[in-house]
Order: C-alpha cells, then sequence, then structure tokens
C-alpha cells in the first residue's frame, strides 16, 4: 500500500536518471535539464512504463489506495487552477512573462522542474520527468515564452472539463493498451520479473504524470510571483514597462518580442544558403584557420563554396574576423527581425538612412521607389515629398489647395515617416491606416480641410475601401483605450518613456512592428 502523507511517502529508487546517467541537479542544473531533455527524446511511452513494471503490479495498490491516489491529485490540481485563474485574469501576467528576458524565463522554469522532483508524494522523484515530454524548458519557451503560456491555458481548459484531470498527451497514451504479451516479447532480461497486466501500471503512472505536472505548475508559478513582488533583477524592467506605459503597448511590446528569431542563422558566405534551404542530411563547414587562430566562424556548406569564395575570403582568414554579414546571420545587426512575420521589416530597416553612430536619419527618410505601380493621386503626392524633405504629407483642400503637414514630435514623426514609406512602396499592405488616423486627428480641423475632404484624398491615393479600412482601425483604437486618440501618438508617447529618444535601426524595428500588433 503506498501513502501518500509527506512523512510516509514512498520512494522508487531512481531508475531512469541512473540508467541515463543524469547529471546530478544540486551540481549543475542547466546540464541537469540537458541530459533528461536528451532522454526524453529518446524515449518512447513503451520504455517508460517497461521500467516502471519492473516496480509496480496489480498487487501493489488496493482499490482504496487509487481512490486516494486521484484524490490527492485532484488537491494539488485545484491548487494550481486556483492560482492560474487568479494570475491569468486581465492578460497582465502574460505580458509581464512573455517580455521576461529568455535566461529569466528558463531560470522560473527551472525551479518548477527541480521543486515537482523533490516534491513529497511523487513516488518516482525525478524519474517523473520521463513521463512528461510536454514539460521541458525547450518547450516552455517556444516562441518567446509562448510556448509556457499555451501550457497555463490548456491545462486550465482540460481541469475545467473533466474530473479527473489527465492532461492529454499522444506520445504517453500510446502506451495504454499495451497487451499483456508485449511484457514478454520485449523483456531483455530474463531474471526480472515483469507483471501479466499493465491497466493498473499506468493508471497509477498517468497519475504520477499528473502530480508531476500540478507540482511543476504551482512552483513555476511561486517563483514568477516572488520574482514579481520583490521586483527582483530581471523583473524590475518589465514591471516599469507595464506600469508606466498603456496596456495595449505593453501588450504589443510583448507580442511583438515574441516574433524575433531566438539564434541567429548559419548560412554559407558563398551562395548564402540555409541548411533548410539544402535539406536534411547537410552538415556545413566552417573555415579551419579562422576558427583556430582567431575563434571565429565562416560557414560553407561544401567544399565546392568554401573553393569558390577563397579570393575573396584569403584577404582576412586568419587575420581579422571578417565575414559578409549574411541577412540572419551573428554578424548582421539585425538578425533576430529576419525572416517570418519580421522579414520584411528588417529588410526595409536594412535600407533606412543612418546617422554616424547607427541611428536613424529621420529627416531623410524619405518615400523610395514603388515596387509596383502607384495610382497618378499618389504618384503625385510622392514627387511632392521628394522635392520637399521637410513636408510629412501634403494635403489638399477642395479647392486642390495643398496643405504641408509637419510633425513636430520625433517619435511620431518616425512611426509616421516608415509607414509612409512602407505603403508608398508598396512594399506591405498595412501603413496606411495609423497614418490615416493621426493625420484625421491632427488636421480635420484646419482651414479648408474636414475629415470627408482627407478621406477622399485618401481613397484617390490608395483605393476607394481607405475609408472602410480606416473607420475599423478607429474603432480597435477606442476599443484598445489608446490613451491619445492614436496609434501612432501612443506609441510615440509609450516608446520614449521605455527607451528614450535615441532611435536606432534595432530600437526602430520594435517600433514599426507594433502597429501590426494594433
Amino acid at each position: 500500500m503506498v501513502s501518500t502523507t509527506e512523512d510516509q511517502a514512498v520512494k522508487f529508487p531512481p531508475l531512469l536518471s541512473k540508467k541515463f546517467n543524469i547529471t546530478n541537479i544540486k551540481q549543475d542544473i542547466l546540464k541537469w535539464d540537458k541530459d533528461w531533455e536528451a532522454a526524453i527524446a529518446s524515449l518512447t511511452a513503451a520504455d517508460v512504463l517497461k521500467e516502471i513494471s519492473y516496480l509496480l503490479d496489480d498487487s501493489f495498490l488496493t482499490p482504496d489506495d487509487l481512490k486516494s491516489l486521484h484524490l490527492d491529485l485532484r488537491n494539488i490540481q485545484e491548487g494550481a487552477a486556483r492560482s492560474l485563474r487568479k494570475i491569468l485574469h486581465g492578460g497582465r501576467f502574460n505580458t509581464i512573462w512573455l517580455l521576461l528576458g529568455a535566461s529569466a524565463q528558463r531560470r522560473h522554469i527551472l525551479q518548477g522542474l527541480e521543486k515537482a522532483s523533490e516534491a513529497p508524494s511523487t513516488l518516482l522523484g525525478q524519474d517523473n520527468r520521463a513521463l512528461c515530454p510536454d514539460v521541458t524548458v525547450s518547450n516552455f519557451l517556444s516562441e518567446g515564452g509562448k510556448g509556457f503560456i499555451g501550457f497555463l491555458t490548456r491545462f486550465l481548459e482540460v481541469f475545467d472539463s473533466s474530473d479527473p484531470t489527465f492532461l492529454p498527451n499522444s506520445w504517453w497514451e500510446q502506451a495504454s493498451d499495451l497487451p499483456n504479451s508485449w511484457w514478454k516479447q520485449t523483456s531483455n532480461d530474463a531474471s526480472r520479473q515483469r507483471p501479466e497486466g499493465t491497466k493498473m501500471v499506468f493508471e497509477v503512472a498517468t497519475i504520477y504524470r499528473n502530480k508531476f505536472i500540478g507540482f511543476f505548475l504551482l512552483a513555476s508559478l511561486e517563483s514568477i510571483l516572488h520574482d514579481i513582488i520583490h521586483r527582483s533583477v530581471g523583473m524590475k524592467d518589465v514591471l516599469n514597462v507595464v506600469e508606466n506605459t498603456g496596456a495595449h503597448f505593453a501588450h504589443s511590446l510583448a507580442q511583438a518580442k515574441t516574433t524575433l528569431r531566438d539564434k541567429p542563422l548559419v548560412r554559407c558566405e558563398n551562395c548564402t544558403k540555409t541548411p533548410e534551404d539544402i535539406g536534411e542530411g547537410v552538415r556545413f563547414m566552417v573555415c579551419s584557420i579562422c576558427k583556430t587562430k582567431l575563434k571565429f566562424q565562416v560557414h560553407y556548406c561544401s567544399q565546392s563554396c568554401q573553393k569558390e569564395d577563397w579570393p575573396v575570403h584569403k584577404k582576412a582568414c586568419g587575420k581579422k574576423e571578417v565575414s559578409k554579414g549574411l541577412s540572419g546571420t551573428k554578424d548582421d545587426d539585425l538578425w533576430q527581425f529576419s525572416g517570418g512575420q519580421m522579414g520584411p521589416i528588417a529588410d526595409m530597416m536594412r535600407n533606412l538612412p543612418t546617422n554616424r553612430d547607427g541611428t536613424v536619419d529621420i529627416a531623410n527618410v524619405g518615400v523610395g521607389p514603388c515596387k509596383g505601380r502607384r495610382s497618378p493621386a499618389a504618384e503625385r503626392q510622392a514627387k511632392m515629398l521628394e522635392a520637399d524633405k521637410n513636408a510629412d504629407y501634403f494635403l489638399f483642400t477642395a479647392s486642390d489647395v495643398p496643405v504641408r503637414f509637419v510633425i513636430d514630435d520625433p517619435g511620431a514623426k518616425m512611426v509616421f515617416r516608415i509607414n509612409r514609406r512602407m505603403i508608398m512602396t508598396q512594399t506591405a499592405d498595412s501603413g496606411l491606416e495609423p497614418m490615416a488616423e493621426y493625420m484625421l486627428k491632427h488636421m480635420s480641423g484646419f482651414p479648408g480641410l474636414s475629415r470627408d475632404i482627407i478621406l477622399k484624398q485618401l481613397c484617390a491615393e490608395y483605393g476607394n475601401n481607405t475609408t472602410r479600412k480606416v473607420v475599423e482601425w478607429e474603432r480597435k483604437s477606442r476599443e484598445r483605450g489608446v490613451s491619445t486618440g492614436t496609434v501612432i501618438g501612443s506609441l510615440s508617447k509609450d516608446f520614449m518613456k521605455v527607451f528614450g529618444h535615441t532611435f536606432s535601426t534595432k530600437w526602430y524595428g520594435f517600433l514599426f512592428s507594433f502597429t501590426g500588433f494594433y
């Protein structure tokens, strides 16, 4: 009979952690986690259940014992669910979590895993990790931490819809209907006796899988809340953003952060292809001289590419850390923005005019060449803006008299001009709405202008559906409580609080990307 009290809890020997030579958690928790993730990736659910069967059989527990285990599990899960409902309400916790750096997120997850492995009445101790391929640091850090938020949400959904709450996992459930004969067929050790039945073993293991998950949730949430309450290192700056800017700005910043790349791409220095471009099985090489003398890596996908690039590379080989700074690689200052949703933004930022200190030269952010065909009205606008670099836009009265629109706020000017560049070069299908909202807010009451006149002009420049798109944008802005009445104004105000007035291309990447999350 198994007791679930802390003082009398049965603890089985660590079979799997010993089998896979898992590093002692007290010596190196990062290595401990890396060892476990590698072990989990190499196991099947049947492998794990087979190991557990060495210790359990149908005579190990009585029906009352099983009832007690289910009750204990439910108590743990109810505690986790109460905590989750409280902290997830309103979305503030999600924003805080996503704004945290990866190292801080990893620390909280590891704290949860450590505490869950040491929790009372877990029977298998840290070996419970082998039952939980969905509870890993790599899973939870995916998409900038969205993996963890998704897991919390999924746990609550399952808890509210089932009793007992067994978090579904297709990998683990493959072992639920193994026939009795399977145990004998897979036996490689005749001296170790296996039970004839697997139903009870699977049920008990499933209970302990879910108890481990419950303990992990409680411990990781406790770790996060501790840092929030005490404004610990790593948390203080995040709380400053959340508390001193508009709620939607912080949310948009968090969402933008999740679209960034976790690590730089590897590209062939000659053909520029990535391993994903070439396909499975390719092994990239590095220049051995640069690696040995400079500890610097220049990658090639093949010997032929290395030979082809040699006339260029030999000038710096082993002497200077020189690469072509290919898009998305570690030598590209904007590698975090490369690929996916942020790819076009990164490409646009690389072409922005900059000052000597690397900041964006706002005054010279022009219109740029169009990649399609502008309407006659838009072409007229482009020519006038190119001729007058100080104007941010030209509006026209009913009698076609031009009115120069000039923005004084440097942050708003930056956002407006880059949106203007994107929409007028037709490199993006968004950007017009925040521009229009800003001009309508500030210029509708100007002599000779009105809301209808401005919208009519924009329809002539960008299409008849412009009014509908702008009205919908304004509606969403009101619903989200945009503090200044316009997204551009609100972003500028909040961005200045966080990052100041220095607009590097990297910071601008964040700022511009927010308009896509509003």
